[in-house]
């Protein structure tokens, strides 16, 4: 029984994140998935979240010292804005290419490309 339900709980953590443009972070996904599960933890998920990503089944990447997960695993940049911390996803296929073809010349097979930028975002810069 135990096996299922870990099961139904990765699956519906994977389907939220997969869901959505907003980058979450783990309790962000708690509160989406609790809504269905209400007897989920908060553990759970982040330790749904990081096996789903050591598996390569989503991407998590670091922004203010939070992990954040896309399930966008092609190559893409994330803009991030600095102030109010919103993520936007660029896909901007020809600098991807640039910055593999570096390591590829020397060896290293690069299998994606997923960078982080930070700045000020449209909004935050109009209130300046």
């Amino acid at each position: 029984m135990a096996k299922v339900r870990k099961t139904i709980q990765m699956q519906k953590i994977k389907e939220y994140v997969c869901s959505v443009r907003s980058h979450p972070n783990a309790e962000m996904v708690f509160e989406h998935v609790r809504k269905e599960i209400p007897s989920i933890t908060l553990a759970t998920v982040y330790r749904n979240l990081h096996k789903l990503a050591d598996d390569g089944k989503i991407l998590r990447f670091k922004v203010n010292n939070e992990y954040r997960f896309d399930c966008d695993r092609s190559s893409h940049v994330h803009f991030v804005c600095r102030c109010c911390g919103s993520i936007i996803d660029h896909n901007d296929k020809e600098l991807c290419t640039k910055l593999s073809d570096v390591p590829n010349m020397r060896g290293f097979k690069v299998e994606s490309v997923i960078m982080c930028v930070e700045g000020l975002c449209k909004k935050c810069s109009e209130k300046r």
